[in-house]
């Protein structure tokens, strides 16, 4: 019985400027046509392979691309293949590794473009390459590598949860240029001494050092527990718990935790009523004539620390919610609503989404895409890829992303200081470090 390959290309027209996805099938004989087929790529067209539901473990046809791979002299074409590959994969932690993918890994990790090395590390860590984690762990655990080198494979494998991994996380909490990167991905483990090597050595953490173990150790019920006794004793400030990392303790649906939150931080939403007499209290506060005194950069600071986890202004932050550059900003009752009841109206684009994963972490953030396969989460600090059948629990908040209390926390003058800056048409100079 003859047996077929099923394949998707999708392929860019530059001259209409539009994609187009071509489903077709080849006799699995017959896979060198496919070979010919995406070399036969003119200036007019560029193809891309992608995979769907078609392509199990054992299918012929991902075998084949996998064969061209290691046949191929032509980097742009081994990197259009991996990356439909990766995408049509994303969201499996594990894939039995196809027959051909040990003879291509040795070519392509002999490319001299770094972008098809890579994407080849990336295929590799799916199909549980022995050699690409070790190749990864040696990255991370070396000083002499780049920064950026050494972070992306402790992403790499931490996305993969490559076992025993998390021991070797806990030492390069450590290391200064691996700390954020090595505490973000300790949330992945249950390592029994993630919560000590956090505390012992929180005090040397810089400030977003400090905001990567707050999260990781508020994503968990037993960690979040130690981290409020923590802020209990002074170990750690609790001006140090933004009001994100509040919500998310609150998100872990633990009485006892809530009750200890509201004692410690304090309330996490008034009521509308009590909004609506704080937007007239600082109405009547903030007058022109007060704003006008107002230090800009000091407000600079301010949103810096408070604000540009989530937003951009001028250009600095991050686009986790909306862009307040282009915003009514200088309309200081749409400033105050905005920051004193920010769920007053939400948009579904903001709405807060909560997971409970089966391993017991629970992820609050942004639903960024979702497909059979997986779901693409962006928290305050990081972007989760989460696999659909690691998911326990999961819901919609009618709150925004933007927790309430923002103001609550500031005195009167940090109060004028942001909102002046909030409104100013000019970047103004970043805030001088003290030495």
């Amino acid at each position: 019985m003859r047996r077929w390959v099923i394949l998707s290309l999708v392929c860019f027209f530059a001259a209409s400027g539009s994609w187009v996805v071509v489903p077709f099938e080849i006799p699995e004989s017959r896979t060198d046509t496919l070979g010919r087929l995406l070399s036969g790529r003119s200036a007019q067209l560029t193809a891309k392979c992608t995979t769907t539901g078609l392509w199990a473990a054992e299918s012929p046809g991902l075998n084949s691309l996998i064969r061209i791979l290691s046949e191929s002299d032509d980097p742009q074409l081994q990197q259009d293949i991996m990356t439909g590959i990766a995408e049509g994969l994303e969201g499996r932690r594990r894939v039995v590794m196809p027959t051909d993918w040990p003879a291509a890994w040795v070519k392509l990790q002999q490319s001299s473009v770094s972008g098809v090395r890579d994407r080849a590390i990336q295929l590799a860590l799916i199909f549980d390459d022995p050699e690409a984690i070790r190749l990864l762990r040696d990255q991370a655990m070396s000083q002499q590598m780049d920064r950026e080198d050494r972070v992306r494979a402790i992403e790499l494998l931490a996305a993969k949860r490559d076992a025993g991994f998390d021991r070797l996380l806990v030492e390069l909490v450590a290391d200064t240029e691996t700390r954020g990167a090595a505490l973000r991905a300790l949330a992945e483990y249950d390592h029994p001494q993630t919560v000590d090597t956090i505390l012992n050595a929180y005090k040397d953490f810089d400030a977003a050092s400090r905001q990567d173990a707050l999260q990781t150790l508020a994503s968990k019920r037993a960690w979040a527990s130690e981290l409020l006794e923590a802020v209990e004793s002074n170990s750690i400030d609790s001006a140090d718990l933004n009001a994100f990392t509040v919500r998310q303790l609150h998100s872990l649906g633990s009485e006892a935790l809530t009750a200890k939150v509201k004692r410690l931080w304090g309330e996490v939403r008034s009521t509308p009523a009590d909004k609506a007499k704080l937007i007239a209290k600082y109405k009547q506060q903030l007058t022109a004539e007060s704003l006008a005194d107002a230090d800009l950069v000091a407000g600079r600071e301010l949103f810096d620390r408070t604000c540009a986890s989530c937003h951009k202004l001028f250009g600095a932050g991050k686009e986790i919610g909306p862009d307040l550059t282009g915003s009514q900003r200088t309309n200081l009752e749409y400033i105050l609503q905005n920051l004193i009841d920010p769920s007053g109206a939400v948009s579904k684009d903001y709405q807060m989404h909560l997971f409970v994963t089966t391993g017991g972490r629970v992820i609050t953030g942004l639903l960024v895409s979702e497909n059979e396969q997986s779901l693409t989460i962006q928290a305050v600090n990081e972007r989760i890829v989460l696999p659909v059948d690691e998911i326990e629990e999961r819901s919609l908040s009618p709150a925004s992303m933007m927790p309430d209390g923002q103001l609550q926390k500031l005195t009167n003058a940090e109060v004028r200081d942001l909102i002046a800056y909030l409104g100013s048409r000019i970047q103004v100079p970043a805030p001088v470090a003290n030495d």
